[in-house]
């Protein structure tokens, strides 16, 4: 009798542990090249791009995350969706440059199929940034002659293979420049009017999506860590706008 006992303890324990075992591996999976955010209050925004495109600066509070240290490439999302391979950019045609041409949706979806989703905007430029969305992910200075990023100039040139620059303090890469990345929320000039923010995820509904980061095609300082723009969340034509996925750290990763 005992030794049944012992071997029911036995079996079903190793059921469990082999389970727990098999969680831990498919958790590491997802969060295989992804950078750890801690929890935190920041100063969000810059008051000199005006209303629509950084103020106000304004405190929020996150809790803790995990975010992609690359821009997802062509050949990650093609991994997911193979069509996408018939309309790659000429401007960001290699397997590993960052994904364009593709709408929010579909960059909603993917992240979503991968175990992930977009980041919200805070979450965004709470990992860009160095605590002054004024400035840029390196500080402060553009440097022409020896370029931190791909981008600033209008160069009308193409997108450089992800992870070409140096990595800013969090360890992301091409947070700023190389292609927009799309976030998860809606565009509203009056959402961060208010008192101190925890997690926002922006207005529950809209017309035009956020994008963040600014390309190798845009200004200067579009790739300031506090700048933001818009555009149709529909619309699979733009050459210049990609994404990276989150993980926020109470979720269930399966």
């Amino acid at each position: 009798m005992l030794k049944a006992i012992l071997f029911l303890l036995f079996f079903f324990g190793s059921l469990f542990i082999g389970n727990n075992i098999t969680t831990w591996a498919e958790n590491s999976k997802v969060l295989e090249d992804m950078v750890f955010i801690p929890k935190g209050t920041f100063k969000r925004g810059c008051n000199q791009f005006g209303p629509q495109h950084g103020a106000p600066e304004q405190a929020v509070h996150l809790d803790s995350f995990w975010i992609d240290k690359y821009e997802v490439t062509n050949k990650k999302f093609e991994s997911i969706f193979p069509e996408h391979n018939l309309r790659r950019s000429i401007y960001a045609d290699c397997d590993n440059c960052p994904v364009s041409k593709i709408s929010w949706y579909e960059a909603a979806d993917y992240c979503h199929l991968v175990g992930k989703s977009l980041p919200s905007e805070a979450q965004w430029e709470r990992a860009a940034g160095n605590g002054n969305g004024c400035e840029f992910p390196w500080g402060k200075g553009f440097d022409i002659m020896n370029p931190p990023a791909r981008g600033g100039l209008k160069l009308h040139d193409k997108a450089f293979p992800v992870g070409s620059f140096a990595p800013n303090k969090n360890g992301l890469y091409d947070m700023a420049g190389n292609v927009w990345e799309w976030v998860s929320d809606w565009f509203s000039v009056r959402f961060y009017y208010a008192d101190i923010l925890h997690n926002p995820r922006g207005p529950m509904s809209g017309v035009m999506k956020v994008r963040r980061g600014g390309s190798w095609s845009d200004s200067v300082k579009a790739m300031a860590s506090g700048y933001r723009d818009w555009s149709n969340p529909f619309s699979r034509g733009f050459t210049d706008i990609g994404f990276r996925c989150t993980v926020n750290s109470n979720s269930k990763v399966n």
